[in-house]
């Protein structure tokens, strides 16, 4: 039995244990073209969703309509721009937008989706039908048919059922996610998202320095007086803040102090009470 013969028998196995309504998570991505082409082959009954994460590179929207005209495509109640103004910017331990933009669609479902474990270390050691332990998710399951499959497995299959990718890829990516995620751990990868797509960083700038000015409580604001470059920088650089800035911080009942490490200057702005 082959990679896709298993697939489809795993697919078919999970149809078969359940009454429930399945779903499939389609992200617009090579892994979810391959499980929604599985799907299809397997001939179950299943409902695809995209969730509309606003930052997706651009025509990943049309190339789902054109594409997988049967797939729901659900909106957000805030934008990323929006979130990044009201919670500022996400990074790797606190990566809010993922529950905003994202993760809402799959909550009290079980979904098929294209997870791998070739993919990050974060993504090993799952089983390949994943409970959702999070209160919030209302006992959510994730279904992963290609967890096993690798890049190489991906791209075969891709090439034998003539799959259309979505336009990012013909830019030599060989993944499709939010531009600039904080997640993606290649180095200068960031970078080059937003050097490919330089309006979403301006988009991001505006929302981060709106935020900032409404927020002046915000560490990140006394960090860089309220500059959205400055703070854009520092984002980039997947450093922490006391790792990036020349300053030590200490948050006090009444203020903020920036100990700027050079002089020993002390500059206090204040915090809600």
């Amino acid at each position: 039995m082959n990679i896709e013969e298993k697939a489809i028998k795993f697919i078919k196995t999970v149809a078969n244990s359940t009454d429930k309504k399945l779903y499939a998570g389609n992200s617009g991505g090579k892994d979810s073209a391959v499980v929604d082409k599985l799907l299809q082959i397997s001939g179950i009954d299943y409902n695809s969703f995209y969730t509309n994460t606003t930052i997706d590179p651009p025509k990943t929207i049309s190339h789902i309509r054109t594409n997988y005209p049967y797939t729901k495509i659900l909106q957000p109640k805030e934008t990323f721009y929006q979130l990044v103004e009201r919670k500022g910017l996400p990074t790797r331990l606190n990566r809010y937008c993922c529950e905003y933009l994202k993760e809402y669609g799959s909550v009290g479902k079980m979904v098929f989706e294209g997870v791998r474990s070739a993919e990050s270390r974060q993504r090993q050691g799952r089983n390949y039908v994943q409970c959702d332990t999070r209160k919030w998710q209302k006992g959510a399951q994730h279904i992963y048919p290609i967890y096993d499959w690798t890049d190489e497995d991906v791209y075969s299959f891709i090439d034998k059922h003539n799959i259309e990718l979505a336009p990012h890829y013909k830019t030599g990516a060989n993944r499709l996610g939010c531009v600039g995620c904080p997640l993606v751990s290649r180095k200068g990868q960031r970078q080059k998202e937003f050097d490919l797509y330089p309006k979403y960083y301006e988009a991001i700038k505006r929302a981060i320095t709106k935020g900032m000015s409404k927020n002046p409580q915000w560490k990140l604001t006394c960090a860089t007086d309220g500059d959205g470059e400055y703070a854009m920088q520092w984002w980039l650089s997947g450093k922490t803040m006391n790792e990036f800035f020349p300053y030590s911080f200490e948050k006090t009942d009444v203020c903020w102090k920036k100990n700027k490490n050079e002089n020993n200057l002390l500059h206090l702005f204040p915090v809600p009470i």
